[in-house]
């Protein structure tokens, strides 16, 4: 039908079209559209089951960064200015994560149909983050991930969206990826890969316009970092956008570091762990956690200015005497985020953080003044629904081989050496989604500890990377 026949003579839309039109687009969309709905009413469930939002220790620094609006010395402010923009109400916070989680699929799904993939690969690819358990139970904390995970696949759409990007897609990129790095200090990592992948979408173009481009993207990142890192030092006394980083890589070798096997410093000295690697003391199961925030960790012996830095200097010291334990602790870690099923191994973060509990988790003394403090009432737990969504998450999860598949097929495509991948036009936006996962998670385990909370990247964007890799190879897409 000629789209001029759709109006009435009062140039309105015809009542008759509008449902038509309704029912051809659903019948084409109908797997996302099912999909999404799921992920809606799951959703719904989890905001009737837990009032009136979910918080943790970190929660409670966001949102006393978010009342105060400073630079905090742990965590770059990206989330809490969030939370300063939105109405005051933990239940309504929730809410809004679990539409970014919902907006997220969509976005995939948009963005995958553009690049030419079938509806059904496309939808596949949104499925994770609709329906995965781990990642419905974290948008329901007051955490970054859900915003950390929107302007990431944000980013990767704004450089995709076009065959070749021009200045205002590359600088939209560049500005998304610079709010990441301002949400998780390791957020930073992600303007390598999006920067070699503008310059493979744009290699045939002139060197005067690619060079355009590419600059736009690297001021868009830079400026607003350089702009936060002079507010940091007006308030901390260094250029940062955190001050935490000596400490967390600290913590990160403590489980295997050895002062016995080389010589260190005096002022380092005290930072060296006392009980031999399989005895030290571990807090919430992570020897991580224990060395970072425990009470008891040699750290707090170093005068406050002076940790990060004295806790950094020990830890590359140990790096470059035990490079091989510390590879062995990092490539275990890293192999965690795909392992077929949801455990915790001992010196991990207990994963019972992450499922949904059957009564409302007490981490704070403060909990419930905090809850009433942020427009909330008193913390409340509907049991049945609880449980409900106890024995979903039991299956309800990604498996880590499926990811493990996604990420080898769409890093071969990128090479372009297999199938079909070299004229499938789809070889940079699959080395993109696959190298976004692989730094951002891999910087993770590489400074801090692996935990399923930082997994979740990887289900956001691997499954696309999989759709796109697998497309590839096989020429599995419209054009």
């Amino acid at each position: 039908m000629c789209p001029h026949s759709l109006t009435a003579r009062g140039g309105d839309l015809r009542p008759e079209w509008l449902i038509s039109a309704g029912v051809a687009f659903a019948r084409r969309h109908a797997l996302f559209l099912g999909l999404l709905c799921a992920g809606t009413g799951l959703r719904l469930v989890v905001l009737l089951a837990y009032r009136p939002a979910l918080i943790i220790y970190d929660s409670q620094g966001f949102l006393y960064t978010a009342d105060h609006f400073r630079p905090d010395e742990v965590r770059p402010i990206g989330y809490s200015a969030l939370l300063k923009v939105l109405p005051d109400d933990l239940a309504l916070v929730a809410a809004v994560q679990h539409v970014m989680g919902l907006v997220i699929g969509a976005l995939i799904y948009a963005l995958l149909l553009r690049l030419g993939l079938r509806r059904w690969v496309a939808a596949l690819a949104a499925g994770p983050v609709l329906l995965d358990a781990y990642q419905i139970d974290l948008e329901h904390f007051i955490l970054t991930e859900t915003w950390f995970e929107l302007l990431l696949v944000g980013g990767c759409a704004a450089l995709l969206w076009r065959h070749r990007p021009g200045v205002a897609g590359a600088a939209l990129a560049g500005a998304l990826f610079a709010a990441t790095a301002l949400t998780r200090a390791n957020g930073i990592v992600v303007i390598a890969p999006a920067l070699a992948t503008l310059v493979a979408l744009r290699w045939k173009e002139s060197w005067r316009a690619t060079a355009l481009v590419v600059t736009a993207l690297l001021a868009a990142f830079a400026l607003p970092l350089a702009a936060y890192a002079v507010w940091f030092h007006s308030v901390h006394g260094q250029y940062a956008i955190s001050g935490y980083g000596g400490r967390f890589l600290y913590a990160r070798v403590t489980s295997f570091a050895d002062c016995s096997k080389f010589s260190v410093r005096a002022d380092e000295r005290l930072l060296c762990p006392k009980q031999p690697p399989d005895r030290r003391p571990t807090l919430a199961g992570s020897t991580i956690e224990h060395y970072m925030w425990g009470e008891h960790s040699p750290i707090w012996r170093v005068p406050p200015k002076e940790r990060s830095r004295v806790g950094g200097a020990f830890a590359r010291r140990v790096i470059r005497n035990q490079p091989l334990d510390y590879l062995r602790t990092v490539s275990h870690d890293f192999a965690r985020g795909f392992a077929p099923t949801r455990t915790t191994h001992q010196g991990e973060l207990w994963i019972s953080r992450w499922q949904f509990p059957l009564v409302y988790p007490v981490y704070l003394d403060d909990t419930a003044a905090i809850i009433r403090r942020h427009g909330g009432h008193r913390p409340h737990v509907y049991r049945g629904l609880a449980r409900f969504l106890r024995a979903y998450q039991r299956a309800a999860f990604t498996p880590g081989p499926v990811l493990a598949v996604g990420l080898l097929a769409s890093l071969l495509a990128a090479l372009g050496v297999l199938g079909r991948a070299r004229r499938s036009g789809l070889r940079s936006a699959g080395f993109l989604f696959a190298t976004m996962g692989l730094v951002v998670f891999g910087s993770t385990v590489l400074v801090n500890q692996f935990s399923w909370r930082y997994q979740l990247t990887l289900i956001v964007l691997l499954p696309a990377a999989a759709a796109l890799g697998l497309s590839a190879l096989l020429r599995n897409a419209r054009g």
